[in-house]
């Protein structure tokens, strides 16, 4: 395979783990660790991602609990979870915070397709931009006699086979994180 090629599949695969990340903390009615994990909590004097400062665990599927380490870090992760969005409200007992997650409303729900919607956008108009990166560093290879115009089209059909295939794989996680916003 073509280097070029190579480095737009590395490329093209970290903006796919991207979007399964970002719709991963897209809360679904279902209690996952990787909703809250990554909310910002300012403690110590700087700001520290709640993982990093105790575990999350999901002991049942509506519910979500962080057992902090440090008990006088507590009231700042309630302040950073009240804070972040979600639309859950913490509660502690001792150094446990209990997170219960409540059913969707469907205008959230809609809301969170909107969402998803805007993230897998995202996303292709990442691939189309690496792809448009790839075919104009072909173009100056061409043009300055490394290789012919065959070459160039030769490359631009592997590289729109594999966007193509890509974007395939971008509308199917869409789907399916659709789908799992819509069950109730």
């Amino acid at each position: 395979m073509d280097q070029s090629l190579t480095e737009a599949n590395t490329r093209i695969q970290a903006g796919i783990d991207h979007l399964k990340r970002e719709l991963s903390t897209i809360r679904a009615g279902r209690a996952n660790p990787t909703l809250i994990e990554d909310i910002s909590v300012n403690v110590y004097g700087s700001q520290m991602k709640l993982v990093e400062l105790g575990s999350i665990s999901s002991p049942q599927p509506t519910l979500l609990t962080v057992q902090v380490w440090d008990a006088g870090v507590v009231q700042d992760v309630l302040k950073a979870l009240q804070s972040s969005g979600l639309g859950i409200t913490p509660s502690a007992e001792g150094q446990v915070i209990r997170l219960p997650i409540p059913p969707l409303t469907e205008e959230r729900r809609e809301e969170l397709l909107k969402l998803v919607h805007q993230k897998m956008e995202e996303a292709k108009i990442e691939i189309r931009q690496i792809r448009q990166d790839i075919r104009s560093g072909w173009q100056e290879l061409q043009e300055s006699g490394e290789f012919g115009e065959d070459e160039f089209d030769r490359r631009s059909k592997l590289l729109q086979d594999l966007i193509t295939k890509d974007t395939a794989i971008i509308e199917e996680i869409g789907k399916d994180k659709e789908e799992e916003l819509q069950q109730v």
